[in-house]
């Protein structure tokens, strides 16, 4: 039997809700209510040790098979380790984004403290996995690589979508606003940024700036739909980023100019002629403004953007691909 344990209600529909209807238990064993923002580290580790794990007691026989999303998958395995949990025949932990040195560092221990042979992954960024076969030691066997893609609420509808001339940046994870900031100052073209309260922006980098915070998804892609241009100023570090605002970007097919970051690269293929090297804010402005001024350039942005959504559509959906990695 297949069962999936969830750390955050109402989430990864596409998945959950295509494991359920063949026949998976769906179990929450984290805090009952529903998360709209992106949970802090504070809020990861209460509701780490919440409660609600002891319903996986019992739960599952040694012949079953369990995907765990989120960071519940800690606790979970440190049950296990300790004999109060059963092992199931396979154990999948999905949805667990690092993107500082250090905690990887902590978390690829524990990792290595709690793994059985049974154990896998399933990773949104080859980085992701590279880390798990090549520094943790996870048979590459059991790790599984998917391109991350959730159906997205807040779409604009297609009569809705114009250019109204101003750059647009948003997302939360791993972002280096104050970069594009200073690259997009002088430029006289205007920056909406639609960021979270603990991105740390200086919006005197760019008087042209306008800071948005926390804004719900409809708001947040319809600014995006009635951007000139979509820029995404990712760091070198992390693993999964930036793949929610890519999928608005590939639905609204608006030019993107972003750091090289493998993440991205899964779904735009890396010769896509927007990337720019990280860190790198001369890169970025001259990209920006090429973007802005030369037609070409930015309807072979546009081309590449329509083609990646197209080869997108083609995979098998976020359900099906997990089902198959958990009966592999």
């Amino acid at each position: 039997m297949l069962h999936v344990l969830l750390s955050q209600a109402d989430s990864y529909h596409d998945v959950v809700d295509h494991l359920s209807t063949a026949g998976a238990r769906v179990t929450l064993i984290g805090p009952q209510s529903r998360r709209h923002a992106i949970p802090g580290k504070r809020a990861i580790l209460q509701a780490m040790f919440s409660r609600n794990l002891l319903r996986a007691r019992q739960l599952w026989t040694e012949s079953d098979r369990v995907l765990v999303v989120g960071w519940q998958a800690l606790p979970i395995l440190l049950l296990i380790r300790l004999g109060l949990l059963r092992r199931p025949a396979k154990l999948l932990v999905m949805a667990c984004f690092i993107h500082g040195a250090r905690a990887r560092s902590v978390v690829n221990r524990a990792w290595r403290l709690l793994r059985f042979p049974g154990l896998g992954f399933v990773t949104f960024s080859l980085g992701e996995a590279r880390n798990l076969t090549e520094v943790v030691g996870i048979d590459p066997a059991m790790v599984h690589f998917h391109l991350w893609r959730q159906k997205l609420g807040g779409q604009t509808p297609a009569d809705q979508i114009s250019d109204d001339g101003y750059i647009f940046t948003g997302g939360f994870s791993n972002r280096d606003y104050n970069l594009l900031l200073s690259a997009t100052s002088g430029t006289g073209v205007p920056v909406v940024v639609v960021a979270s309260q603990r991105n740390d922006i200086d919006p005197l980098l760019n008087p042209d700036s306008t800071i948005y915070r926390d804004l719900p998804e409809l708001e947040f892609e319809r600014l995006l739909a009635k951007s000139k241009m979509v820029a995404m100023p990712l760091k070198s570090r992390g693993e999964a980023c930036g793949q929610s605002v890519l999928l608005r970007v590939l639905r609204n097919e608006k030019p993107l100019v972003a750091t090289r970051h493998e993440a991205i690269e899964a779904y735009l293929g890396s010769d896509y002629p927007g990337f720019v090297a990280y860190d790198d804010a001369a890169a970025m402005r001259q990209a920006v403004e090429r973007a802005l001024a030369d037609t070409d350039y930015r309807l072979s942005l546009v081309t590449a953007i329509r083609r990646a959504a197209a080869q997108l559509a083609q995979r098998s959906t976020p359900g099906q691909e997990v089902e198959q990695f958990l009966l592999a």
